[in-house]
């Protein structure tokens, strides 16, 4: 027989765990009282050990109502020259001397230096009668620097805060810090005293020598561990914490920038570019910001070449998200679009990124070398081939910038560059020429070098984050020929050209890039990157996902056919 059920009490719930308890508020009026003095209480109130340093000294005025003891003792030091410390229920409280103390800054140990440039040279020369030569040239170029020394420049910031408040100590001395000795300052003359006898001067007074001191503050960084010690007073270390949360918060910021580059094939009523001013009225499923009503130099958009504005648009669908496949879909009325590329990339605030998806053209250069034969003899021609690569494809390099509220500065610069045809060496024919006529045998040699068209820009632009910017503009003409004739006839010399159809096709199209730059405050696949989880293999998904759809089923559960 099974036993009864019996009514038991239910088991209170555990306590939450990482649930801290309310801290202990406490209520101080004092004024000019002595330091000890108020400290000797608050320590009786919060039931505390308290040892106090017998160099000590000075008076507090304060009035805290419901304020925790670190708050109350912190406002104290503020007033006497005093810092404390906590060690479980025990209150050390000493003069505020300088301390040894390690910051974690995790931070990789690299200096990264970025330089980009971009020339463009026109150069057109000639010669005239008499021996005079003259020539016109035209020449743009652009670079940018930047240098990134992180460890380096937040040492030297280091030091150079703690300078303006540090104190100085005699060299050897033992103790606290003191405060900028009067030795430093240069010593007054000596007066004679007014009543002395007969006018005698003074004794002269022996000149104490001049001690020598040393700043009490110091700075040691560590890159390779992450860890900087800095040896200062309790009130700096209190500036140390508030410039080092500062920079950490704002060097640890990252953006992740989605560019998509797009290709528009202009139809025959779009010859002259995409009009971007058919994004300013009102078309459903876009709204152009106020970035975007006039140039930086104030210039009204439209009083610019439509396929020269530059603005900053938002695109925004009825649900309130951003999304560039609207965009893309209104770009189809301009012609055939076809998607270039698409990169995503993340980079740190103010930290250079670079992407690069290319194919590397390999070609040969050829140098020639010719000796002439003697008695007779066919000379000796050498022919060295030296191996040569360019790149070819898509180069984009980045570097953001996040403000506090996350506008984000882009500098830019997109790259795109296709092959358009060979050139061949005009040399190579000469030295064989050359070899040819010495009486060397020579197979036929070529050298062809590829014609690459490059299409690029570079810019400074500002963007909301989670907005999109379009940068437009880049135009491209290509023309092809064809010739249909009739059979037989067509052939005939001088006859046939009556006969011969021939087409010529001029085709446009215009290159359009979006950007669209994301401040990201959770870098995982539960945060701002869940909308790639489906995008990944099934070895680089979550591992507590992976384990549960590896979990064998139920006892006694069968598996549908």
């Amino acid at each position: 027989k099974p036993p009864a059920l019996v009514d038991a009490p239910l088991l209170p719930p555990p306590p939450a765990s990482g649930v801290r308890a309310r801290a202990e508020l406490f209520s101080v009026s004092v004024h000019n009282v002595d330091v000890r003095n108020l400290l000797f209480a608050i320590a009786r109130d919060a039931r505390l050990n308290l040892d106090v340093h017998p160099d000590l000294a000075g008076t507090v005025s304060i009035n805290a109502i419901d304020q925790t003891l670190p708050e109350i003792l912190d406002r104290a030091a503020m007033q006497v020259n005093m810092r404390y410390e906590m060690e479980g229920r025990n209150l050390f409280v000493m003069p505020d001397s300088p301390v040894l103390r390690h910051y974690r800054v995790d931070y990789p140990n690299v200096a990264r230096e970025a330089r980009s440039s971009v020339n463009a040279s026109t150069s057109i020369g000639g010669s005239g009668g008499g021996g005079a030569s003259g020539g016109n040239n035209s020449n743009s170029s652009l670079s940018n620097t930047s240098n990134n020394k992180f460890w380096e420049t937040l040492t030297q910031n280091l030091r150079d805060l703690l300078r303006e408040t540090d104190k100085l100590m005699p060299e050897g001395a033992e103790g606290g810090a003191a405060a900028a000795p009067a030795a430093l300052a240069p010593a007054a003359p000596v007066i004679p005293a007014s009543g002395a006898a007969g006018g005698a001067p003074a004794a002269p007074v022996a000149a104490l020598p001049a001690a020598r001191f040393r700043e009490s503050a110091s700075v040691i960084a560590n890159p390779e561990t992450g860890v900087i010690s800095v040896r200062a007073t309790y009130r700096q270390h209190m500036r140390v914490r508030e410039f080092m949360d500062r920079v950490m918060a704002s060097a640890g910021r990252q953006v992740m920038i989605e560019a998509t580059i797009v290709e528009v094939n202009l139809s025959d009523e779009y010859q002259q570019g995409i009009n971007w001013t058919l994004f300013r009225r009102g078309l459903p499923l876009l709204q152009v910001g106020p970035a975007g009503s006039s140039m930086p130099s104030g210039v009204p958009v439209s009083g610019v070449i439509p396929s020269m504005a530059a603005f900053t648009p938002t695109y925004t669908s009825a649900s309130g998200l951003t999304q560039i496949a609207a965009a893309l879909r209104l770009l189809e009325s301009f012609g055939n679009t076809k998607v270039l590329s698409s990169p995503k990339i993340s980079a740190l605030n103010n930290q250079a990124a670079l992407l690069k998806v290319t194919e590397d053209l390999v070609y040969f250069t050829l140098k020639a070398d010719f000796a002439q034969g003697t008695n007779g003899a066919a000379g000796t021609f050498t022919l060295t081939s030296t191996p040569n690569s360019v790149s070819v494809g898509l180069v984009m390099s980045v570097m953001p910038q996040v403000g506090e509220s996350d506008q984000v500065t882009l500098i830019l610069r997109p790259t795109l560059s296709r092959v358009v045809g060979y050139v061949e060496d005009p040399a190579v024919p000469i030295y064989l020429a050359q070899a040819r006529s010495g009486g060397a045998n020579i197979a036929e040699v070529s050298s062809r070098i590829p014609q690459i068209q490059t299409r690029e820009m570079e810019s400074v632009i500002k963007v909301r984050s989670g907005d999109t910017a379009v940068l437009g503009g880049l135009m491209r003409e290509d023309a092809s020929s064809s010739t249909d004739q009739t059979p037989v006839v067509g052939s005939v010399p001088m006859l046939g050209e009556l006969f011969k159809y021939k087409k010529r096709n001029n085709a446009k199209s215009e290159l359009v890039i979006f950007l669209r730059p994301t401040v990201v405050t959770s870098a995982s696949l539960t945060g701002d990157y869940q909308a790639l989880e489906p995008h990944l293999t099934e070895a680089l998904r979550p591992m507590p996902e992976r384990i549960l759809n590896q979990l064998p089923a139920e006892p006694g559960a069968r598996s549908q056919p």
